[in-house]
């Protein structure tokens, strides 16, 4: 059996392969960078986690203290002052209650790099698994075509040995004779850059596809962020309605509680949009994000309705600008979405083109061997030559 033959018999074993080493490629290059992405998003965390303990060795400090000065306890601080709107909380109280909230900042700021870190590890995780798959296949391709170009015969331990040097030579040989511009076959050269046109061109699409994949998914996570913010804020509004017909301390408290997870969600979405923007830089922009939050203490010292109006006026600005921001990012969720089909739709294209092109290529660079190692004139033509001669 030729060697096209077992070549032809193997064809769909080689398509495997071909496509498995497409899809992986990427992954050479791929986990270094992961790696990196990983490294600083765990020194982030790192040093956001020595804040917030230093904060809290800061603010259980001075909490003891303004207890034992108070002698009842924050607690205590806080019905004096529902109970006596005339005495302020001196700047030692309004120190630990600024450290307090740096402080609640800081751990939010910790768990959205948590969830940072975890996507990174688990990103490294499939780079890692596809570059082991690379290679695997890679392997496996190499071993394939040492079983197609060399056939064992234990019989004849010596032919195996001068057929093993042989094959090196051929290589070798093959490797002169076709590297480079071949000035005799230019049709072989064009194949060639075309074929190696593809294959960076493949590597190209796939680079974006995974690009545009992991923005998408960061956008989506954006998107979910920003709806929790929204419904943070509907809460607020809710809570701004009943302390203008109440006149209560504890609405007050709660309208500062939606407004702090509002923040929260929107620092998060913010977050997941630096990091997106970071992979897709052409993102428009999507609004202002941040949530102001007005100091709690005031509102509950100088409680009235013009404060609550004043409450009820930013809630709803507020509110305004996520619904806008959040349309945004649906829209831009959905532009990922065409872009990603479309890259999708390209790369199994090219890498059918590649498939095609490969094997195009294979059999003219057999054909030109071909034509060129011709068989040697039988003995007696070249004995009739040489006597007509």
């Amino acid at each position: 059996m030729s060697l096209e033959q077992h070549i032809q018999e193997q064809r769909e074993r080689f398509h495997i392969l071909f496509d498995c080493l497409s899809d992986t490629q990427w992954s050479a290059t791929a986990v270094p960078e992961a790696k990196s992405d990983l490294a600083t998003c765990q020194t982030q965390a790192r040093l956001t986690k020595a804040r917030i303990d230093n904060f809290n060795v800061a603010v259980d400090k001075e909490y003891k203290r303004l207890a034992s000065i108070k002698g009842h306890g924050i607690r205590h601080i806080w019905y004096r002052v529902r109970g006596k709107l005339e005495e302020h909380l001196d700047e030692q109280e309004k120190t630990w209650l600024r450290e307090f909230e740096q402080c609640k900042e800081e751990e939010q700021r910790l768990v959205v790099l948590q969830e940072e870190v975890q996507s990174a590890e688990q990103h490294l995780k499939e780079c890692q698994n596809a570059y082991e798959e690379y290679i695997k296949t890679k392997k496996e391709l190499a071993a394939l075509l040492d079983r197609l170009f060399s056939g064992a015969t234990p019989s004849y331990p010596d032919e195996d040995a001068m057929e093993q040097q042989t094959k090196k030579e051929l290589a070798a040989l093959l490797d002169r004779l076709f590297s480079g511009a071949t000035p005799s076959y230019p049709d072989e050269d064009a194949m060639e850059q075309q074929l190696q046109n593809e294959k960076e061109h493949l590597v190209t699409i796939q680079t974006y596809h995974r690009v545009i994949t992991h923005a998408f998914e960061l956008m989506q996570k954006a998107h979910q962020a920003l709806i929790l913010c929204h419904r943070a804020l509907d809460d607020a509004l809710n809570m701004n309605t009943f302390d203008l017909f109440s006149d209560s301390s504890f609405a007050d408290m709660a309208v500062s509680s939606y407004l702090a997870k509002a923040r929260n969600a929107s620092a998060q979405a913010q977050q997941f949009l630096n990091e997106a923007r970071r992979l897709y830089p052409n993102m428009r922009h999507v609004g202002e994000l941040h949530i102001k939050q007005d100091n709690l203490v005031f509102n509950i010292l100088f409680d009235n309705i013009w404060t609550d109006m004043n409450m009820r006026k930013k809630i709803r600005e507020a509110s305004n600008r996520i619904s806008s921001a959040d349309a945004a990012v649906v829209s831009i969720v959905s532009e990922l979405k065409q872009k990603l089909d479309q890259y999708t739709a390209d790369r199994d294209k090219t890498r059918t083109n590649i498939t095609r092109m490969a094997t195009e290529h294979f059999k003219a660079r057999i054909n030109i061997v071909q034509n060129v190692i011709q068989p040697p004139p039988p003995y007696s033509a070249i004995d009739d030559n040489y006597v007509n001669g």
